[in-house]
């Protein structure tokens, strides 16, 4: 087995790339756990510790820099200080990411190294992508203006008090999947996916940040080790390169933490932390409440699998992974609980049968329609649909003109008591339906249902 490189002995500490504390080497860092980075000789990269901190970040606070008010400071970290900014031509507010300026005096790589970082973000279009508007220098500091995203980091999620549901923690990982998913197709291995670098909007979608140390697939000629050592793959701490499954296995580690709420594993120093990742048996993941699934556990252990060979090669495939995880796991009842919730316009007539639930929806003049929610064979599918009226043949003309008016959903025919009825019918995949789906759809088919079955009948049946 290779050993991981260790310190360069003549140097006793360093800032740690993740959260800028100053730190001993031989130790990860208290703060974050730290982000390490390794020159292929064993060196410390990208560090310069004669001075005891970087320039004081609340120093730009209340300034302007080129077109930018800037207005509060959000985060530090190894590279640079996150602002929030306001953009004074455009007029709205964005995240202004300022690299540390005693560096970039210093190391002229450093600069590239956080050019690059907006290089690879801004070929990046994707709602699970922080984006990138621009790259820039003014005044002597180097900047990236990105989307100001409001939620906070995944990583301020996972040390709150609350506990996701098993449901909701895979869907967060699938939708941080399909970010990386984007960055791999563009050719980009991220090399430090993890919770800081996970933004969260307002509504709770993550969007992947932090493309500092990003490198293109193809690039042969960077071998450093770098990452945060709690997410890094088994092959990082054996000498090899980074590639598109090392991010898979970072992933792996934050559906771990999503679900559970701790490490796999973990070690006071990168030396026990190599031991764990490389030779021990993954702990078995448990969620703090509730029985953890058999797909979710196979698919942890998918993700995080020490062979390279046996994790999904891709962000790609770890997608279809997850997203037949959630078809499998996914609480239809729970997502239709939240979606009718203090709807004073939705009943809710008693327990689900059959994985069948039974709603009323208010309409205009006092009418109501029923409306009912289903998981179709093999579950695969989530309906909802509305009866109109019986399938008697002098309905089909009408029937079928309306159809092709229709601005959601479709009529079909269903056997209901063994007789066939007009229905207004709506379906989604059980792995991506959510909330807002289901809140519009309800909706919908029944205003679509009640108009088609006074259309056909000139009446009120259902």
């Amino acid at each position: 087995m290779t050993s991981p490189p260790e310190p360069d002995s003549s140097v006793d500490t360093a800032y740690c790339v993740g959260c800028n504390l100053r730190v001993n080497l031989s130790k990860l860092c208290p703060g974050c756990g730290g982000t390490v980075i390794f020159t292929p000789n064993g060196g410390l990269a990208d560090f310069d510790t004669d001075d005891d901190r970087p320039q004081d970040s609340q120093s730009l606070v209340g300034t302007d820099l080129d077109r930018y008010s800037i207005e509060l400071l959000l985060g530090t970290g190894g590279m640079g200080s996150v602002y929030l900014a306001r953009h004074r031509d455009l007029l709205r507010h964005c995240a202004l990411k300022i690299l540390l300026p005693h560096p970039a005096r210093s190391d002229v790589d450093y600069v590239e190294r956080f050019q690059a970082e907006g290089q690879a973000a801004a070929a990046l279009v994707h709602p699970n992508v922080v984006t990138t508007h621009a790259v820039g220098e003014a005044d002597g500091f180097w900047f990236l203006e990105m989307e100001f995203v409001a939620g906070g980091s995944l990583q301020h999620l996972l040390v709150s008090d609350s506990t996701l549901s098993i449901s909701a923690a895979t869907r967060l990982a699938l939708d941080i999947a399909a970010g990386l998913a984007e960055a791999h197709r563009h050719g980009i291995v991220h090399r430090d996916l993890k919770p800081d670098n996970v933004m969260l909007t307002e509504r709770g979608e993550p969007k992947i940040g932090d493309f500092g140390l990003a490198k293109l697939v193809h690039d042969h000629a960077d071998t450093s080790l770098c990452g945060t050592p709690h997410y890094m793959a088994p092959e990082l701490f054996l000498g090899q390169g980074a590639h598109t499954g090392s991010d898979v296995y970072a992933l792996g580690v934050c559906y771990y933490r999503l679900i559970s709420r701790r490490f796999p594993f973990t070690g006071s120093t990168l030396g026990d932390l190599q031991h764990q990742v490389t030779t021990s048996e993954l702990p078995a993941v448990e969620h703090p409440t509730d029985r953890v699934p058999l797909e979710v556990a196979s698919a942890v252990q998918a993700l995080m699998s020490k062979s390279p060979e046996v994790r999904p090669s891709d962000a790609d495939a770890a997608v279809s992974l997850l997203e037949a995880v959630l078809g499998a796991i996914r609480d239809v009842g729970e997502l239709l609980e939240l979606a009718v919730a203090d709807d004073a316009a939705v009943e809710s007539l008693g327990d689900p049968q059959d994985s069948r639930w039974t709603l009323k929806v208010a309409q205009p003049d006092g009418r109501r329609q029923r409306v009912l929610v289903e998981l179709s064979e093999p579950e695969s599918l989530v309906s909802i649909y509305s009866t109109c009226c019986p399938a008697q043949s002098d309905f089909d003309r009408r029937a079928l003109e309306r159809n092709g008016h229709m601005d959601h959903g479709s009529i079909a025919v269903r056997s209901i008591d063994d007789t066939p009825h007009f229905v207004v019918i709506n379906s989604y995949p059980r792995a991506t339906v959510d909330v807002e789906e289901l809140r519009r759809s309800v909706h919908e088919v029944a205003r679509q249902a009640d108009r088609v079955e006074r259309e056909l009948t000139e009446s009120d049946i259902h």
